[in-house]
């Protein structure tokens, strides 16, 4: 069998230049059966598969691309469009796409709010412009960790979207068949436990291996579940009909010995057999869950207008060790508090959260990110164990003698901004909401010894409580010119100075939104060859613009 890299990208482009003259009618299968032959033996894919993988990658670009889009490109009705949903799928199964779609994870059926989108997964990419095969990790010989960490990856990609529940079954197949050896594997094969109830279980173990404490909340598992998931979950555990009860694998939590009915726990039976081959002993009671170490953070140049970097740079030599140290015990000397809050405040893409990882580098010093989103469940009274959970964990990793962590709450006004109206029944979300704020005004107060930095696009959705408990409130404005033309030269290492003086003065972008601009700079010379011109750059910064209407002067000669 021939194995010699084959030029895909100039087969691809002649799919799509045949497909936009004959449409997906015979004349095109006809002139592309070539390219589609060659295209289709490398990636072991039907001809008509690879016209559609070729539609799909010259379409996706930044963004997946719907069947209802290919189908306006082809210039063809949906409903023609969907009798290829089966070559969609072995697509998908085969993991050369991937899709998005508005569904629930591991729903009874498959419908949906809008149509199917894929794209094409960078390692794909990366195997076409090679010309080789794709070959997909087989995921064979993993030890219980990487096993369950490589699970629990899975689950949560179909949470967000990036895998399909139908590619998770198959993924999770073959990570299963990669690993028969392990306990869990064995277990799951000779239980009584269906599809979606082995799929509950596997959540179940990833979020009791890595959770701090023995009892856990449902809500642990919603990053792999989803929401609707665990409250049909919840149900059937409480009325003790779900396989996981009867089968004596999970139990009620315990709480100085009474059950607690809002935590779940295995039982002695489940860890014992299922987790057979898990050292239990050595199961980490400080989870590293969102926490970032200061090791892995890669450096990144960073340009700020002359004030602004004066003000990081202080920020940066404040939280210095053996400054911190020193300005610590002054403080406790005096009386006085010892909490260091931050209040980052700007438009997006200004480099605030990046600051707090730059920060974080130069000082030696892990960061604790709280998730918005994990802290605000739908579940009565359980928002509110889930902030307090956050400040008891930092705290204790305060007293662990080691180096003090940052708390970053990054886009922090889902949580701190302005207090809301409670009814006359005094319930509901606006209570939740302010019952939350409460509890992180009161922790700010005690926070002894911590470092809490908060970024905000919106600082006039700021309670004014929050505001006075902020010591150091810092503004991110967009870079100025000398600064942004650093950051075009910066991430573009072939762009000239002028090139880059000419763009900085043209466009009044923040820095993500360059940063946006170089990542379409790479994709469209990973795809098209698109060499780096300065027409080329501005085609894309048009395209940035969010108000096309409004379209800046252009460039001046000389």
């Amino acid at each position: 069998m021939n194995t010699e890299p084959v030029d895909l990208l100039t087969h691809i482009e002649a799919i799509i230049s045949l497909a936009n003259k004959h449409k997906l009618k015979k004349a095109f299968f006809e002139n592309a059966k070539p390219n589609l032959e060659t295209l289709a033996g490398v990636l072991r894919i039907t001809e008509i598969q690879a016209a559609l993988f070729s539609l799909i990658m010259e379409n996706s670009d930044e963004t997946p691309v719907s069947v209802g889009d290919i189908a306006k490109v082809m210039e063809c009705s949906k409903i023609q469009m969907f009798k290829y949903m089966d070559d969609f799928e072995a697509l998908e199964k085969k993991c050369l796409i991937r899709y998005r779609r508005q569904e629930h994870f591991m729903s009874d059926s498959r419908s949906e709010t809008g149509t199917p989108s894929y794209y094409i997964p960078v390692d794909v990419i990366k195997a076409v412009r090679k010309g080789v095969p794709y070959q997909n990790t087989a995921y064979r010989g993993l030890n219980p960790d990487e096993f369950f960490e490589t699970a629990r990856g899975l689950l949560e990609s179909r949470r967000d979207q990036e895998l399909s529940e139908t590619a998770v079954i198959s993924e999770l197949n073959t990570l299963f068949a990669g690993n028969s050896k392990l306990s869990f594997v064995q277990n799951i094969k000779n239980s009584k436990l269906n599809i979606k109830m082995s799929v509950h279980l596997l959540a179940f173990c990833c979020a009791w291996l890595e959770a701090e404490e023995e009892n856990i909340p449902l809500t642990e598992l919603r990053s792999m579940l989803g929401f609707m998931e665990i409250r049909k979950l919840e149900r059937s555990l409480k009325t003790g009909s779900h396989k996981l009860i009867t089968e004596d694998i999970v139990t009620n939590g315990n709480d100085a010995g009474l059950a607690d009915t809002s935590t779940w726990t295995l039982t002695h039976k489940a860890r014992d057999t299922i987790l057979a081959d898990v050292n239990l002993k050595e199961k980490k009671q400080g989870t590293e869950k969102n926490l970032i170490k200061a090791e892995t953070l890669p450096e990144r140049i960073l340009y700020y207008p002359s004030k602004l970097a004066v003000r990081i740079g202080e920020l940066t030599g404040l939280l210095n060790h053996e400054n911190f140290t020193l300005i610590q015990q002054r403080l406790a000397e005096q009386n006085m508090g010892s909490a260091f809050t931050i209040l980052f405040q700007g438009q997006p893409g200004t480099g605030k959260t990046e600051t707090v990882y730059q920060i974080a580098r130069h000082t030696g010093r892990d960061i604790y990110l709280v998730d918005i989103s994990e802290t605000k469940s739908k579940w009565f009274g359980e928002s509110e164990k889930q902030i307090k959970a956050v400040f008891t964990r930092y705290k204790a990793m305060i007293k662990s003698g080691k180096s003090t962590p940052i708390l970053l709450f990054n886009e922090a006004d889902a949580v701190l901004g302005k207090r809301q109206e409670l009814g006359e029944t005094r319930s509901g979300p606006a209570q939740t909401e302010n019952a939350i704020q409460n509890i992180i005004l009161q922790e700010m107060e005690d926070l002894h010894g911590g470092i809490l930095i908060a970024t905000t696009n919106m600082i006039a959705n700021l309670d004014k409580a929050f505001e006075r408990r902020f010591l150091y409130k810092i503004e991110f404005e967009k870079p100025d010119h000398k600064a942004k033309s650093l950051i075009w030269q910066n991430r573009l290492s072939g762009l000239s100075a002028e090139d880059a003086e000419a763009l900085s003065r043209r466009y009044d972008f923040s820095g993500g939104q360059i940063e946006n601009i170089v990542r379409k700079q790479t994709v469209n010379a990973i795809l098209h060859a698109a060499p780096l011109s300065l027409d080329g750059l501005s085609a894309l910064c048009e395209d940035e613009l969010l108000d096309k209407a409004a379209k800046p002067i252009g460039f001046c000669a000389g």
